[in-house]
């Protein structure tokens, strides 16, 4: 764009609009791309703020010429009444499907995200299931680390992590860069869908009711789709970048027989981690079928167990534990219990989850509605943008069961 200083928001959101589609050309000058959609958006912030001071002096205009037929004790309208009638608004969409009126609960356009995603829910619902998803948890999504970034912008792997340097009177500290953490990754903008039951919100009758229900029904949805993605997840999907489907990804090896002794094991995954590693916080991943099964009658000489297991009394999810280190449970589905896995099926994952995987998403939901002819019947269902990428592969491991050795005659 020749001037950016003189542009408004349509030319502003147009010229965003290019360059999301330039910045994918293998000769973009991502440089030069990135500084202009920096200054492309103080733009359109400068005009939302003008925009902003001009409607105060209108309004207070507007009160100055209205002194002299002012109501006596007039009620001006609560800020909680215009959340009410905004939440009640979006109950009506979901439920008839009753358009809102227009400029109400519109997702506003900007880099990387279209308008026709729907309708955007009310920010007292947003934060309903924020709250939810915290509450819930997720096994493997609440371990990772969360980021709020701009997608379609290449990150240093770096810029992710921190180092820790002594200083003297005359020497300041390097800008922070982990010494041998190279790489960077870009964060796509990636729509995901939840189905809702119609019929489930239609016997709700009261707006926190209604609220309380679509925050549960999309936070439990969105959390067990996010665990699912971390480990299995296909980017040419518009997934998640899952740890199993990541090429590049080391292995560590364990047949049967070395699945039955302790010492054994414990050589097998310790000899293969970096000291850097064993020093951190680190996890594994495996189906419930092999803690139960196999960890769980590991003994050491003295006959006492290598796991710990505890549940916890207020969400009833079980603490387990292999030397100390965390275990998270997940289905089969996601990891086959070792016994009936096939030689060279990976069962197990080691990793440390705060640092080696990031989802990146602001949580904006929206809601769209559409009918679906084949089947004849209206569907409901919230959307969300996200992304999720392994920052660390140094990391992480995938522990891989192997065929037993074969010996001669």
């Amino acid at each position: 764009m020749e001037n950016i200083k003189t542009a408004n928001v349509e030319q502003i959101i147009a010229r965003l609009a290019e360059i999301q589609t330039e910045m994918d050309k293998d000769d973009a000058d991502l440089d030069a791309l990135n500084t202009e959609a920096d200054e492309l958006l103080a733009r359109k912030a400068e005009l939302k703020s003008e925009a902003e001071e001009k409607e105060l002096k209108r309004s207070a205009l507007l009160n100055r010429l209205n002194e002299g037929t002012v109501v006596a004790n007039p009620v001006s309208p609560k800020k909680e009444d215009d959340d009410m009638l905004e939440r009640k608004a979006f109950m009506d969409y979901v439920i008839s499907g009753k358009t809102p009126e227009a400029g109400v609960l519109q997702r506003a356009d900007a880099a990387g995200v279209s308008s026709n995603l729907g309708v955007l829910i009310p920010n007292h619902v947003q934060q309903e299931i924020i709250q939810e998803v915290k509450k819930i948890h997720g096994r493997l999504y609440g371990k990772v680390k969360h980021l709020n970034l701009p997608g379609g912008v290449e990150y240093p792997i770096g810029s992710f992590e921190a180092t820790f340097k002594r200083i003297t009177e005359t020497t300041v500290s390097d800008r922070q860069n982990p010494g041998g953490i190279t790489g960077s990754i870009i964060f796509k903008y990636n729509i995901g869908e939840i189905r809702l039951s119609r019929t489930l919100l239609q016997t709700v009758l009261s707006v926190p009711t209604f609220e309380a229900e679509l925050a549960k029904v999309i936070a439990e949805g969105y959390v067990k789709a996010m665990d699912e993605e971390i480990l299995t997840g296909d980017p040419t999907k518009q997934q998640l970048e899952g740890i199993l489907t990541k090429t590049g990804i080391k292995t560590i090896e364990i047949n049967e027989d070395e699945m039955k002794d302790w010492k054994t094991f414990q050589k097998k995954i310790m000899a293969k981690l970096p000291l850097g590693m064993k020093n951190k916080p680190y996890e594994y991943i495996m189906s419930n079928g092999t803690f139960e099964g196999n960890i769980m009658t590991l003994a050491d000489d003295n006959n006492r167990p290598v796991y710990t297991e505890t549940v916890n009394p207020v969400d009833g999810w079980v603490d387990a534990r292999i030397k100390g280190h965390g275990v998270t449970l997940v289905e089969p589905e996601l990891l086959p219990d070792f016994d009936t896995a096939a030689a060279g099926k990976v069962f197990a994952v080691l990793w440390v989850p705060g640092e080696a995987y990031a989802i990146n998403s602001n949580m904006q939901f929206s809601t769209v509605r559409y009918m679906d002819h084949e089947k004849n019947e209206e569907v409901t269902k919230a959307l969300v943008i996200n992304d999720g990428k392994v920052l660390r592969p140094d990391l992480i491991y995938q522990i891989k069961k192997v065929a037993k050795p074969t010996t001669g005659a």
